[in-house]
């Protein structure tokens, strides 16, 4: 039975903790090794009913002790920079030692640990990787995003292409070990796990071998977004359009401005949620554009959504874009690019529209095209959305991931 088993491994957060829990749920989950995980059932009841935002976002009811190994030392001192210094240099690069370190740990482990595969992620699994192939697992590396090399590739174009907004785009400076690393994860690994075409895209055109390359997307809390097939009526108003997440060229936002001057602001608004990253000295200058609104929780994001017509995320990069399936899930039609997940979702037309990365005049179009539409056609794409949506709960999430480690 513990050849069937899986060791999850992952230095901080993100959905690997969704990852174990389905797992678990599965009943071949062995371990799941993490920085800062609040291991104990009783504290995690205690702490949801104190209503604590920071320590509730650090486990998922379900997946407790003795399933949970976290080792918070590796976050301390990035926790207390962050708290001085907010994003700066210094913090992330305390984030890529916690990684190295963390996968250092994990490496003296794995030869003692009763599991058949070891699962890890890209950044913090290059030696527990190799470890695991040594000790007789099989090595299976998940891409939360997408390759370094072409993340370099395309966002170093777009930093020359975008001067003014060069400094808020992020993943494309790494200390040179921690991208050697990077690079390396996906050739030493047995298995690798994408989130999207555009992800397993990004590792070919790396040189990785696709025979190894298997799309495991990611779920979102689908059940915990409002949707109604009714909406305000179109006509003789506005179309509001959504921004929401880090305001930021990675995410082609410069585009969106340029769309938006072409556009007939007394037809069309738009709104953008999110914190700014990098001077924000090129957002500045044309904030006028838009309505701008503080970042705000997921939750809030979900009850917002509600509030809109549409959602646009011009992206340049984007593994998945979480922030697609959400929206889609509320009934809006969107607007991305091809480099993230929205062709594994978005039919032209139907329920969204996916353009050229850095175009604005496409971005103008789909607006213009939205606009048009009779509140029929519109309620229809409301529905598809929502129904091409659904396709990813967390539920589908764990038939998926069955489905796939049955196939390795």
């Amino acid at each position: 039975m513990s050849q069937k088993l899986v060791t999850v491994s992952h230095s901080g957060k993100q959905h690997a903790y969704h990852l174990a829990l389905a797992l678990k749920e599965l009943n071949l989950l062995q371990g799941f090794y993490t920085s800062s995980y609040v291991e104990q059932a009783w504290l995690q009841d205690m702490i949801l009913k104190s209503g604590n935002t920071f320590f509730s976002r650090r486990f998922l009811e379900g997946l407790a002790a003795p399933y949970v190994h976290s080792h918070w030392s590796f976050e301390l001192r990035e926790f207390l920079m962050r708290k001085l210094q907010g994003k700066s240099a210094a913090v992330q690069n305390l984030v890529y030692q916690r990684d190295m370190d963390f996968d250092a740990m994990m490496a003296s482990k794995i030869p003692g640990l009763s599991s058949g595969y070891f699962w890890g992620f890209q950044g913090s699994s290059h030696d527990s990787l190799v470890a695991a192939r040594i000790s007789g697992k099989l090595a299976i590396c998940e891409l939360a995003t997408a390759h370094v090399v072409q993340a370099k590739k395309i966002l170093g174009e777009e930093a020359t292409l975008q001067k003014e907004w060069a400094d808020s785009i992020d993943n494309l400076v790494f200390p040179a070990a921690y991208e050697k690393r990077l690079e390396n994860e996906p050739i030493v690994a047995d298995k690798v796990i994408a989130a999207s075409a555009f992800t397993k895209w990004t590792l070919t055109e790396s040189g990785i071998d696709a025979s190894k390359i298997e799309i495991l997307p990611l779920g979102f809390e689908a059940e915990k977004i409002p949707f109604s097939i009714e909406h305000n009526n179109l006509e003789n108003r506005k179309l509001k359009v959504l921004y929401a997440g880090t305001v930021t060229q990675r995410k082609g936002f410069s585009y969106l401005l340029d769309a938006m001057e072409k556009l007939n602001r007394a037809d069309i608004e738009l709104h953008v949620y999110g914190g700014i990253q990098g001077s924000g000295s090129g957002f500045e200058k044309r904030k006028h554009l838009v309505h701008y609104h503080p970042p705000v929780s997921q939750y809030e994001l979900f009850q917002l959504y509600t509030q809109y017509d549409a959602l646009v995320l011009p992206t340049i990069f984007e593994g998945f874009g979480l922030v697609i399936v959400e929206a889609m899930a509320a009934g809006l039609p969107v607007i991305t690019t091809a480099n993230s997940m929205g062709p594994d979702v978005i039919e032209d037309d139907i329920n969204g529209w996916i353009i050229p990365i850095r175009d604005a005049f496409a971005i103008a179009t789909s607006l213009e095209k939205l606009r048009q539409k009779s509140n029929e056609i519109y309620a229809a794409m409301r529905a598809e959305a929502r129904n091409a949506a659904i396709r990813y709960s967390w539920d589908r999430y764990r038939l998926a991931l069955l489905k796939c480690l049955e196939g390795f």
